[in-house]
């Protein structure tokens, strides 16, 4: 069997067709609902600041690291 583009581009194609997830639930099910509501539990915006904080921290650091002025003679 020889290589064919158009069976690779018929293959790519299909690959890529919507095609819908057999495993959806909907979010109808109980496991849905269940990891929605812990998801959305009161101490959200406590969860949501404990991995933004962190996380700014770091974004300065390597903005901070980005702004130094190169040195002459250090690159040699």
């Amino acid at each position: 069997m020889e290589f064919s583009w158009s069976r690779l581009a018929a293959a790519v194609v299909l690959l890529l067709l919507p095609v819908p997830a057999l495993a959806c639930t909907l979010c109808q099910s109980a496991q849905a609902a269940s990891i929605r509501d812990r998801l959305m539990a009161p101490d959200l915006w406590w969860n949501a600041c404990a991995i933004i904080l962190p996380l700014s921290l770091l974004l300065a650091v390597v903005a901070l690291v980005l702004r130094e002025p190169e040195t002459p003679g250090a690159a040699e």
